[in-house]
């Protein structure tokens, strides 16, 4: 049996997936928390077992038993390096994390915990009350500290540990002259943490967070496309 050339690529290729799958998640689910290094080692090993675990078993299923360890290292390497095994072993760790980045981004976490806490009637939860008071939030009213009240659809806020800041579209502002809502001629507003004397949840939508973090990486992406277009990008690469 011809050897493998050098342990290290070997082991790399075992190990790295899991890494790939948890930044994929990490990218496309846009968490913002600073999370752990020794979390995200972790899971990306976890990661990496569950990935070579599926290879393994698909490879035996359509190829050959795998009876050793020494027959694994060479079926990637042996009589050539195989880049067909090395990319459906990365592609399915893309896969891997786009499946973990919709279970964050649904927060299936958050279900399971309130179906827990729903049958031991225990109430917590690991958020702070201000983000998790706008979790599902789709309309809010706004009550400034100038005395000033607006109402309208939740766009964004901000993370816990941070300034709070609220991100609403189609702002409309209370006129006391005419007892009724009207417009303030702009498609949305930024309240910040020092203007924002108290919020009420008007309209709740159980699938909101989902929405909101598909405008908010739509509107990056958008920002990014109007810098290039703009020609800016491209006098700062010159």
């Amino acid at each position: 049996m011809v050897n493998p050339p050098g342990s290290t690529i070997f082991y790399a290729v075992l190990i790295a997936p899991g890494f790939v799958a948890v930044m994929t998640a990490i990218s496309l689910a846009a968490i913002e928390d600073d999370i752990k290094q020794f979390v995200l080692l972790v899971w990306s090993l976890v990661s990496s077992l569950l990935i070579d675990t599926l290879f393994v078993g698909v490879y035996q299923l359509l190829v050959e038993p795998i009876t050793s360890f020494s027959q694994f290292q060479s079926i990637l390497f042996d009589p050539a390096f195989r880049i067909d095994y090395i990319l459906l072993i990365f592609g399915t760790s893309l896969f891997v994390g786009v499946l973990y980045a919709a279970a964050i981004i649904i927060d299936i976490p958050g279900m399971f915990r309130d179906i827990l806490q729903a049958k031991t009637q225990i109430s917590y939860s690991r958020r702070q009350p201000w983000e998790e008071y706008l979790k599902n939030a789709e309309q809010v009213m706004v009550k400034t500290s100038d005395d000033q009240t607006y109402i309208g659809d939740v766009i964004g806020w901000s993370r816990a540990g941070r300034e709070k800041e609220l991100r609403i579209s189609d702002p409309h502002r209370y006129n006391e002259n005419e007892q009724d809502f009207e417009p303030v001629g702009g498609p949305e507003q930024l309240f910040r943490d020092n203007n924002i004397q108290r919020i009420t949840v008007l309209k709740t939508d159980q699938f909101l967070p989902i929405r909101v973090r598909a405008t908010r990486k739509l509107a990056a992406w958008g920002s990014r496309l109007e810098f290039w277009n703009s020609g800016d990008g491209a006098e700062s690469d010159s």
